[in-house]
């Protein structure tokens, strides 16, 4: 009886890494591999964006001009590259070739507009003051669309990095 308990435990660990393992491989090959892109904050008072060791985000281009009303509930829109690596809302994604300075990304309708799957960026706890300069939201794009958010950049497209010194500091 022990031993059929440890092998269906042991059974069902493997589902599981099954089941996650490919996902998770793919999010870290999107990360290592995928095209950085810096998308704009909308403008918000920081202070009110701080929940313990997480910020709130909007960005500037879940929200751009000249969107169709009948947006389907998902798809992709083309962003335009500048040199800093700045996406801009460009169109809305419809087969036509990319030029050598758009991505696309997958975007999500919802009732307040479009999103790209980041709302929120976490941070160790202690370390929020230096997540309040934050202007862009830097995210890794595959070709694919697929966006992951792997940090904050500041108005002068600068990685923001907390200083060593106020870790555990309140």
């Amino acid at each position: 009886m022990k031993l059929l308990r440890f092998g269906l435990i042991a059974l069902g660990a493997l589902a599981i890494a099954g089941l996650f393992g490919p996902q998770i491989k793919a999010l870290e090959d999107i990360k290592r591999n995928g095209e950085m892109v810096l998308l704009e904050l909308r403008p918000v008072d920081p202070r009110a964006l701080m929940m313990g060791d997480f910020m709130a985000l909007r960005y500037a281009e879940e929200s751009p001009v000249g969107l169709p009303e009948a947006l389907p509930t998902s798809g992709q829109f083309v962003l335009s590259l500048d040199e800093q690596k700045v996406g801009r809302f460009e169109r809305i994604a419809d087969g036509a070739a990319l030029a050598k300075n758009e991505v696309l990304i997958n975007f999500i309708r919802q009732k307040r507009g479009v999103t790209f799957g980041a709302p929120r960026y976490y941070f160790q706890n202690g370390t929020a003051e230096a997540y309040e300069a934050g202007e862009y939201g830097i995210f890794k794009i595959a070709p694919s669309g697929r966006a992951i958010l792997v940090g904050l950049a500041d108005e002068n497209h600068k990685r923001i990095e907390p200083p060593k010194g106020m870790v555990g500091k309140r």
